[in-house]
Parts: structure tokens; C-alpha cells; sequence
């Protein structure tokens, strides 16, 4: 595609008002790039749990607002590639690339050196604070950008510049060992993704969920990335019973899981994990409970000399490790279903079913 034929107004779903749903409306094309930016035309674009809380206002105070475009699980054609871009030959015109969330990151601060993604003086999160892709076109950093295999269809790509780029983050932040024990709690769009990639990375996996059809989803994979164990946790009884038994397992001394991944948000998820993660074990959670603090178990904590960490996304480097680990082992995303920009509130209201299983997107043609 050539300049002259970026249009230059296009369809975008923004945010009409918290809790109030979308608008569908035409809008100008992002016509400006910045020396690092890249336009991609969007394929497809994922809805998150954190679109939604965009949705609720919890982001807010952080610079989201009415009139925001929303997703940070966007992938796409480069139609328009940034001097500096350009010369450094991060995108060419007509790659199929996807983003992470992180837009305009300073690259001198300390955070920036130490590789995380939560630089001091980033300009935006794409979704959360700067447009993202619920749009035919968006604005993107080309130095965050990852390549997409033509063997990955749109629809499965989009959710892993989220759901897949956190998930891994995660497990990579807790350490990879082959043949250890790790549990993945909350097995949605994150976690059936998390179970496939510790099981193509070598770790022996179980997968915890409080819904039948979590685990159906971990299931429902090539039978190489198949959880090797699987819990529905859907009361108090069937929690005290995983406990009892994880506690127990897997090591004739200092019993116990090795790694924990928490994909969802319940405040107790950590105080519940702590109990069956052996002595010296590692939890690292990506929840984002908005009702307040994660509870944790202190003396678990102390006496099993337990490490806790947190981890928002992964490194540009580290999606495209991910990216490039999904296509070779054939790792499946699952997409319940796909609409179009015009049938947003359709979406948003498919998303918050409670039988959700994986994930929806957006789809344009």
C-alpha cells in the first residue's frame, strides 16, 4: 500500500463513556509518525480483561478516557514505516506484525536498561491511555513490534501480544526448568495459552480452574501441549482437597509444586497457592484484582521461604522468542468467536458471559 492510498478517515470503536459501551464512528487515519513509529492496518484485534476494566474507569487515573480506541492486542499489515524505523530495519512495508502495549519508551532510564517493560517516561499504553486497535489503522512503536508466521491465522495472533506475551513473561520470570512442576491457575485467555508454552518449554503442568470449561480449553490442544493434571476448584471443599494432595506430591522431601502462574484475579489466589508451593518455590502472579489487595500467607511466606513476583508484559525480545515458540510447536489459541468494528457492543457483551472459553476478537477484512 502507498501513501496515496491510506485513506484518510477510518472506523473505530471508542469507548463512549465508562461503563456505558462503545460508539462506532469514522475517524481520522493517525497521519503523523514519529521517527520510531509504524501504521499497521489491523487484521484482527483482541479483547482483554484489561479492556474491559478500561471500560469500568479502574484506569482512569493512569489517562484513559472517553473517546479512547480500544485494545493492546493489535496485529496487522505495516502500511507506513518512521524514518529512524525504517533505517534500522525494525519493519518494512507489508510485514505481518503485531505490538505489545508499551508506546514510545525513553530506552534511558533504568527500567529501560534492566529490560523490563514499565519505563519511567513512556509516552502510552496502546488501549489503556493511547489509541489501540479496535480501528482500521493504528499507531504503533516499531521497536516494540514482533513478526507474525504466515502460519498463525489474524485471529489467533491478536491475543498474543497480550494474553501471550503476558503468560510467557510470567513463566519466564519464574525460571524455566524442564521436567519441574507448575501450576497455571485460571485457565482463560491467558492460562490455556501458559499451560501450552511451560509444556512446549519442557515443565510438567497443572491446570486449576473454578469452570468445567477452563479445562476443557487446556484440553482441547495437540496432545503434546495437554496439561499433565487438572483441577476444577469450585468450592471449599474441592480447594481444601487440591491442597491436601498437591501438598503431598511430586518429591519424597520438601514436597509440593515447584512454580505458580496466576492468570486471574481473585484477591485469595496467592494465600491459596502458597500452601501447596514447596519450600523454596516460586508464584508469580499477573492478576489485576481492582476490588484490592492480594491476600498473601505470610508465615507460607517466611517459613517455606516462598519468592512472590509480578510481572506486566514481557520484553520486545521475549514476544518474538514467544511468538516464534507458539508457531513451532503448533500452540492453539482459541477464539470463540470473531465480529467485526460495527458489532463492538456485541463483543463487550460476549466477553463478559461467564461460559466464556479463550478468547473474541475483532476481525476486519
Amino acid at each position: 500500500m502507498t501513501n496515496n492510498q491510506i485513506p484518510k478517515e477510518m472506523r473505530a470503536a471508542r469507548v463512549k463513556d465508562f461503563n456505558e459501551g462503545y460508539s462506532v464512528d469514522s475517524v481520522p487515519v493517525p497521519a503523523e509518525l514519529g521517527p520510531n513509529d509504524v501504521l499497521v492496518q489491523i487484521k484482527a484485534a483482541g479483547y482483554c480483561h484489561t479492556d474491559l476494566q478500561v471500560m469500568q474507569g479502574v484506569y482512569e487515573s493512569a489517562g484513559a478516557k472517553p473517546g479512547l480506541i480500544g485494545s493492546h492486542e493489535p496485529v496487522g499489515i505495516a502500511v507506513k514505516v518512521g524514518s529512524e524505523a525504517e533505517k534500522n530495519g525494525l519493519v518494512k512495508v507489508g510485514d505481518r506484525i503485531g505490538s505489545i502495549n508499551t508506546y514510545g519508551y525513553c530506552g534511558t532510564c533504568d527500567s529501560c536498561k534492566q529490560g523490563f517493560q514499565v519505563c519511567d517516561n513512556v509516552k502510552g499504553m496502546l488501549g489503556l491511555t493511547v489509541d489501540g486497535g479496535f480501528a482500521q489503522y493504528m499507531k504503533a512503536d516499531a521497536r516494540v513490534v514482533s513478526k507474525v508466521p504466515e502460519s498463525i491465522p489474524w485471529a489467533e495472533a491478536a491475543p498474543l501480544f497480550c494474553a501471550g506475551a503476558t503468560t510467557y513473561g510470567a513463566i519466564i520470570r519464574g525460571g524455566v526448568t524442564p521436567g519441574e512442576w507448575v501450576v497455571h491457575i485460571g485457565i482463560g485467555g491467558l492460562g490455556h495459552l501458559g499451560v501450552q508454552y511451560s509444556k512446549a518449554l519442557g515443565q510438567k503442568v497443572i491446570a486449576i480452574d473454578n469452570r468445567q470449561e477452563g479445562i476443557d480449553v487446556a484440553n482441547d490442544v495437540p496432545s503434546h501441549l495437554k496439561p499433565d493434571k487438572t483441577f476444577v476448584v469450585d468450592s471449599e471443599e474441592a480447594q481444601d482437597n487440591v491442597i491436601e494432595e498437591l501438598s503431598k506430591s511430586f518429591y519424597d522431601t520438601n514436597p509440593g509444586v515447584d512454580k505458580v502462574i496466576i492468570n486471574a484475579e481473585a484477591r485469595p489466589l496467592v494465600r491459596f497457592a502458597q500452601q501447596f508451593l514447596r519450600k523454596g518455590g516460586t508464584l508469580v502472579d499477573v492478576g489485576l484484582p481492582s476490588d484490592g489487595p492480594l491476600e498473601v500467607d505470610p508465615f507460607a511466606l517466611n517459613f517455606k521461604e516462598q519468592t512472590i513476583r509480578g510481572r506486566l508484559i514481557c520484553t520486545p525480545a521475549q514476544c518474538q522468542d514467544m511468538i516464534n515458540l507458539h508457531a513451532e510447536h503448533k500452540c492453539r489459541v482459541h477464539i470463540e468467536k470473531t465480529y467485526g468494528v460495527e458489532q463492538m457492543n456485541d463483543l463487550f457483551e460476549h466477553y463478559q458471559r461467564a461460559n466464556l472459553k479463550g478468547r473474541v476478537c475483532m476481525v476486519f477484512d
